[in-house]
């Protein structure tokens, strides 16, 4: 599969994985933050990874989104706006309890919940100064609150769950038109579909990964053109916080019984497989510029790791990261803002490879230098040659792992060899 998305002729490449590292706050005995909230940048090229900020104050992180060159962040008490290039604090609003954030037109919208509750669930703010245009609440209908949004159109989706009052979750979508500002009729999820954690989206279907009472999981698929329940399905018989995400007309989505992914088939409504040797993840996202899943593991108080998967689930590289990286976002960008000033634009695929390696895109003419590092910057394969509007590389012979592709001096491009 060509590991690149054309764009109106512009072709778009994942600049970097932003990470939101929860750090480790000690609820228990000391009441203090002993690891704190951080976001790193992870470079799918070179395989790097590095902190670009670190946060002070908020006790963990709930969220992360990009848009229009900005970091969006929701941690505990507040949201915060960072330049995705410089790392620059741009903007910063005090939200207690926020959860979850998703952006529509120049508004940032966002959903609360807070232990002891709140006077609304439900915000939009001015995306770039974050202040604060309306609420929505009890008054408005929104009884409780909320974990997801996602915006489909002109109307917000909201997983409302109450999952702050434990011994009264419920199960529901909210939907927010975005154009009047005001809360409609909410679709029950049904016993099963209670607590309701992760929203995504596919045609005209709406799916929600259910957290239950942790006792297990379900998925519920909601039409959205009628605003009705489809179905709720069990799909799993021990649960934990959500780690689902939508890629190739499946849910993946965590296990916990079996401690790996299992894949939901979102035609039949069933579930497919369990994906053995997938390591027990934590956040999950989906590339699908390259067909990748980025997937976290954490020990919660000292540790964490980013995963590179196949769309079969096992690791094809990892790198450690911060402590609790709960939530990731995708910087896709086009080719038009790469190299400034350099004609030579291009992809590998497939990527990861078995036997053969084609690198297509903007080439440069004449003879050219094609050379291949490994991880550890040993040169593997050195040639010159001439290259047309793509060029193959050979590569059975090199060993399982993680290399660079580089012409002339240009920017090098990382793949793996399977």
């Amino acid at each position: 599969m060509l590991a690149m998305v054309l764009q109106g002729g512009a072709q778009s490449y994942v600049h970097q994985v932003v990470v939101l590292n929860e750090g480790f706050f000690d609820y228990f005995d000391t009441q203090e933050q002993v690891v704190p909230v951080s976001i790193g940048s992870y470079d799918p090229v070179t395989g790097a990874y590095q902190t670009v900020a670190t946060l002070t104050g908020p006790r963990f992180g709930s969220d992360v989104l990009l848009h229009d060159g900005n970091i969006l962040v929701a941690a505990d008490d507040r949201v915060l706006r960072y330049d995705a290039d410089s790392y620059e604090l741009l903007a910063e609003a005090m939200v207690t309890g926020v959860r979850k954030l998703d952006v529509w037109n120049d508004q940032l919208l966002l959903t609360r919940g807070e232990l002891g509750g709140l006077d609304h669930y439900f915000e939009a703010r001015d995306r770039n100064t974050l202040d604060l245009l309306y609420t929505i609440g009890p008054d408005e209908g929104m009884l409780f609150s909320a974990e997801d949004v996602l915006v489909v159109g002109d109307k917000a989706y909201l997983a409302v769950n109450n999952a702050f009052d434990w011994d009264n979750v419920v199960g529901r979508v909210g939907v927010v038109d975005l154009a009047t500002g005001t809360y409609g009729a909410e679709v029950d999820l049904g016993q099963d579909g209670l607590n309701p954690e992760k929203l995504m989206v596919q045609d005209d279907a709406l799916f929600v990964f259910n957290n239950k009472d942790f006792m297990g999981s379900s998925i519920s698929r909601v039409n959205v053109s009628t605003a009705s329940l489809a179905y709720t399905t069990n799909v799993a018989t021990n649960s934990g916080c959500a780690a689902s995400v939508m890629a190739e007309d499946k849910i993946y989505f965590m296990e916990y019984a079996e401690e790996r992914l299992a894949r939901f088939d979102v035609f039949s409504g069933q579930v497919l497989d369990t994906l053995l040797g997938s390591p027990a993840v934590y956040g999950l996202v989906h590339d699908p510029i390259n067909e990748f899943l980025y997937a976290t593991t954490t020990d919660y108080f000292s540790s964490g790791d980013l995963h590179v998967l196949n769309m079969n689930g096992q690791v094809i590289s990892t790198v450690a990261v911060g402590v609790a990286p709960g939530n990731m976002a995708l910087d896709i960008r086009s080719n038009t803002g790469i190299e400034e000033g350099s004609s030579v634009i291009y992809r590998v695929f497939p990527n990861p490879a078995l036997g053969q390696l084609t690198l297509h895109g903007t080439l440069p003419t004449g003879s050219v230098r094609v050379s291949v590092q490994d991880a550890l910057g040993r040169t593997v394969m050195n040639e010159q040659r001439p290259l047309g509007d793509y060029a193959v590389l050979d590569i059975a012979d090199l060993r399982a792992g993680i290399y660079l592709v580089r012409l002339n001096d240009g920017r090098a491009v990382r793949f793996t060899k399977l």
